[in-house]
């Protein structure tokens, strides 16, 4: 893969990062402003992970057929017209369609990268690689969400619109064409689902993402309800978490090599779990910027391990299994995020921060020999 290539994937992962996690602080924000209660302006959170989760399954199919510059050209343009009109929403009915189109096409970069980097990159760079690309996409995220303290909603989305217009230039001038289309279009997913290594190492990313969803989306009601702060500060917590997961994200990417990506997710995991059960001793929020490093730093050694293990799968199953991961972690991510809300609603929180904390810490004691 040419660096000219490589540089258009990266602005390509900025442009669909900035803005998702923001969502999770901007709840609050966003029902006031159109006089919802806030659990129902929280759909805005599962709308956009679901579509994404059920999408990403046919981008990776599509390769067969089409060349990988001609889908992302197609997939560029629909995510930054839906990010436009979801700026422009005047009803939160309107902002759930567009919030749901956002999911429909901005499923489809995560695994056309993967399935590029699979095929394109030599194996000793894999790694740096998948490590650079979500390093960036936590750089924008970390942005958005700084700026969601500071700027309307509004302009927060209306950002990743306005870069997916200069993606679109780059990808039809610039981007090599990557062609990996075969003479048989099909789905072989339950196939490669067949493969007992893959289906262990999907069970672990279905769970991973229900667990992490189900506290992370409810995270800013937390802060809300039980603190009554400010949408200020509430993005400034999550701000402390999105940099810890920065920082691991590009770390990741070398440790990965050094570490081997199993032991690096496990630390992860377990980094995750000390967060979610600390939770439920704080009584003072500001102690929340201190130990919400944890719950970031440890998503981030957790993703990039689990993603770089996977562009390593044998080549039969690598297509299918780049479109599986991206569907797995959005659509229960999804599912989390609403089971969250009903654990959170049958014993408070605090029962929610348990569940959660006790679920990833027996995925990290238990990842090595759940996988391998």
């Amino acid at each position: 893969m040419s660096k000219v290539s490589f540089s258009i994937f990266c602005l390509m992962f900025v442009a669909l990062s900035f803005g998702v996690a923001a969502m999770a602080a901007l709840v609050p924000s966003i029902s006031s402003e159109f006089g919802a209660p806030p659990a129902k302006a929280i759909s805005l959170t599962w709308l956009y992970m679901l579509p994404y989760g059920l999408g990403a399954l046919l981008w990776p199919a599509l390769t067969q057929k089409v060349k990988v510059k001609n889908l992302l050209i197609w997939a560029s343009g629909g995510f930054c017209a839906s990010a436009f009109l979801f700026s422009l929403s005047t009803s939160l009915n309107q902002a759930f369609v567009f919030r749901f189109l956002m999911g429909c096409f901005g499923c489809s970069f995560v695994p056309l990268a993967l399935i590029t980097i699979g095929k394109a990159v030599v194996v000793q760079k894999k790694g740096k690689y998948i490590g650079i690309l979500f390093g960036l996409s936590y750089v924008s995220t970390l942005l958005s969400v700084f700026l969601s303290g500071f700027l309307s909603w509004r302009i927060i989305y209306l950002i990743p619109g306005v870069l997916s217009l200069g993606v679109i230039f780059l990808i039809a001038r610039h981007l090599s064409d990557f062609d990996f289309r075969l003479p048989k279009f099909g789905f072989s997913y339950l196939s490669t689902l067949a493969d007992k290594k893959a289906l262990k190492f999907f069970a672990v990313i279905a769970l991973a993402s229900f667990f992490y969803h189900g506290l992370q989306q409810r995270l800013g009601l937390y802060l809300s309800d039980s603190y009554n702060l400010p949408q200020m500060m509430i993005s400034l917590i999550f701000t402390a978490s999105i940099l810890g997961a920065t920082i691991f994200e590009f770390a990741g990417g070398f440790l990965s090599n050094r570490l081997g990506n199993i032991r690096i997710s496990r630390y992860g995991f377990i980094l995750m779990s000390i967060f979610s059960l600390s939770l439920i001793f704080i009584g003072n929020y500001k102690y929340l910027f201190f130990v919400i490093i944890f719950w970031g730093s440890g998503w981030g050694l957790t993703h990039v391990g689990l993603s770089s293990y996977l562009t390593h799968f044998p080549d039969k199953i690598l297509r299918d299994s780049s479109g599986l991961n991206s569907s797995l972690r959005y659509a229960f991510g999804g599912l989390g995020a609403l089971a969250g809300g009903i654990i959170a609603g049958l014993g408070g929180f605090n029962f929610l921060f348990a569940v959660v904390g006790a679920c990833i810490f027996c995925l990290g004691v238990f990842l090595k020999k759940i996988i391998e």
